[in-house]
């Protein structure tokens, strides 16, 4: 189950992977990468207000983050590329790098316990 907290329910992941425990420790090590770089792209992107590279990293993240239904990457993201469309001060990218950083850290971690459990 997902909460606040923990935004990863590891159900779905077992589900889809069809409850091998050798899939799931896979999928969640190849997570860790995609999150951390999809958490650093999105930083760099907004500070450079390059779109562009944006729309690139939001492409690479938007599969899984819908499989597992983190919804916040989601609005976070689309939030983001209409803020960059419509040149929106530098205060308002730091509150949606802050609002993926600390979402995205929330998922690394949830996955680094798991990895250590």
């Amino acid at each position: 189950m997902t909460n606040n907290k923990n935004p990863i329910d590891f159900q779905l992941i077992r589900d889809m992977l069809y409850d091998d425990e050798a899939y799931v420790d896979e999928f969640c090590e190849a997570s860790v990468t995609s999150f951390k770089e999809f958490r650093d792209n999105f930083k760099q992107s907004l500070q450079d207000e390059d779109i562009e590279m944006l729309r690139r990293t939001g492409h690479k993240i938007k599969p899984v983050a819908k499989m597992l239904k983190l919804d916040p990457i989601l609005n976070i993201y689309e939030k983001s590329k209409v803020m960059l469309d419509d040149g929106v001060e530098m205060d308002r990218k730091e509150e949606y790098i802050n609002k993926m950083d600390d979402y995205c850290n929330r998922i690394l971690e949830q996955l680094k316990e798991r990895a250590d459990s």
